[in-house]
């Protein structure tokens, strides 16, 4: 486990290089995706259908942990099968809209969330009691939090209403763009990335760390994984033309500053 001093050079790190980001972002947000859009790309689309799981996979397993280990089936049904359609059927809609898959019966759908269903179940059977209970309780708190990051950023959206670089290009002018820091913007939400807070998710490793001695004995790896992966969706964002850089730099810090609460008070 990364000890206390380790963890507070970590946290100025994280702080300088997303102070950095947003500076950068104060001059030149919409200049960055003027010069890096490619909704083309292959990896990016991949990412855009996908890369977002990780908030939500606890979930889905969480559920099954309720439905065959404890005394509260019903919620365990409702919880793993309302995640299995919130992962399953976005990511059509997705790929569908990126032109990867053409328009998916509803009968298709449906069984890949019954599949993803059915998985949840068979994993939550698979570890022994203790075990069971460890990763339970991860990822109750992996659910908890999804809850928690998809109310706060709603909330921001709402409030900021920032137009989305890709709509303004199609209107054919940026007249409605607007600098990260003003709220109350020309309508859009595109401030803050759901996306790529959703791809910070990955956090969930490092609480983990302090459950599970295997991943303790390597929570720098892991540490350093989350941190590029929730950069490289990021990345995608911008790439894509979803987002702006500091919509995915202020999701980050608002995921990364709840799971180190989180963290602190466990």
């Amino acid at each position: 486990m990364l000890n206390s001093y380790a963890k507070k050079i970590w946290t100025v790190l994280v702080l300088v290089v997303c102070a950095l980001l947003l500076a950068v972002a104060t001059q030149y947000d919409l200049a960055i995706n003027q010069r890096v859009y490619s909704p083309e790309n292959g990896f990016v689309v991949f990412m855009e259908a996908v890369g977002w799981w990780p908030l939500y996979l606890p979930g889905l397993f969480w559920g099954g942990f309720l439905l065959r280990r404890s005394h509260q089936p019903v919620w365990g049904f409702l919880i793993s099968l309302g995640s299995s359609i919130a992962l399953c059927l976005p990511t059509f809609s997705y790929l569908s809209h990126r032109g990867w898959l053409t328009s998916v019966p509803l009968w298709a759908q449906a069984i890949v969330v019954t599949i993803t269903f059915l998985v949840s179940i068979w994993f939550a059977g698979i570890p022994g009691r203790r075990t069971s209970m460890r990763l339970s309780f991860i990822c109750s708190t992996g659910f908890w939090m999804m809850a928690l990051v998809n109310l706060i950023l709603q909330g921001i959206k709402l409030i900021w209403n920032r137009t989305r670089f890709d709509d303004m290009l199609a209107s054919g002018n940026f007249d409605q763009f607007t600098p990260w820091y003003h709220p109350f913007g020309n309508g859009g939400s595109s401030f803050p990335s759901a996306h790529t807070a959703a791809a910070a998710g990955a956090l969930l490793l490092l609480l983990a760390a302090d459950i599970f001695p295997m991943i303790r004995r390597h929570v720098g790896f892991w540490g350093v994984v989350c941190t590029l992966y929730i950069g490289c969706m990021a990345a995608c964002r911008v790439v894509i033309g979803r987002h702006f850089l500091s919509d995915t730099v202020v999701a980050s810090l608002i995921v990364w500053g709840l799971f180190a609460a989180v963290q602190h008070s466990s």
